[in-house]
């Protein structure tokens, strides 16, 4: 059986006779806010307690490029009998809303169906966005896919 440290991310490959035991760990996830990036640190607030934890950036399951002032995020928490509960990785929504800094528009081009031109967001990321999207728009996007969903009302 292959077996993967959550904590570390080292795989290895494991055999058990049927006699073995194994210990069962929890997983839990706890919803927190994204304070700021410095270098490869990531910082987020506990909402209930207020407590700033650091995390670094390999602990993101998504793009941290992603990553806006204020976005809930979702961290996991390994509970051991040795470590108590400590956080292992962090996730951003799938969905969220982001506000177009600015978009490059096309030569007037006759094509059928959508035509995307490129937009920047808030928070720098760049991405193809229908032509009816403008400057100042609110957008929700599909942060795993780095795609266009909607237009916010």
């Amino acid at each position: 059986m292959e077996l993967q440290d959550i904590l570390s991310s080292n795989k290895i490959n494991e055999r058990f006779k049927s006699s073995d035991t194994l210990e069962i760990l929890n997983l839990s996830d706890k919803p927190y806010q994204y304070l700021y990036t410095e270098g490869d640190q990531v910082h987020l607030l506990d909402l209930e307690t207020f407590e700033e934890i650091e995390m670094t950036v390999n602990q993101c399951e998504s793009s941290v490029n992603m990553l806006e002032d204020s976005m809930p995020v979702s961290v996991n928490f390994l509970t051991t009998p040795e470590h108590g509960s400590q956080p292992c990785t962090f996730k951003l929504p799938s969905n969220y809303t982001y506000t177009v800094q600015s978009v490059v528009n096309r030569a007037g081009q006759a094509a059928k169906g959508t035509v995307y031109k490129s937009a920047i967001l808030t928070n720098g990321a760049k991405l193809q966005v229908p032509e009816f999207v403008n400057e100042g728009d609110k957008i929700v996007v599909d942060i795993d896919t780095m795609k266009y969903v909607k237009r916010e009302l």
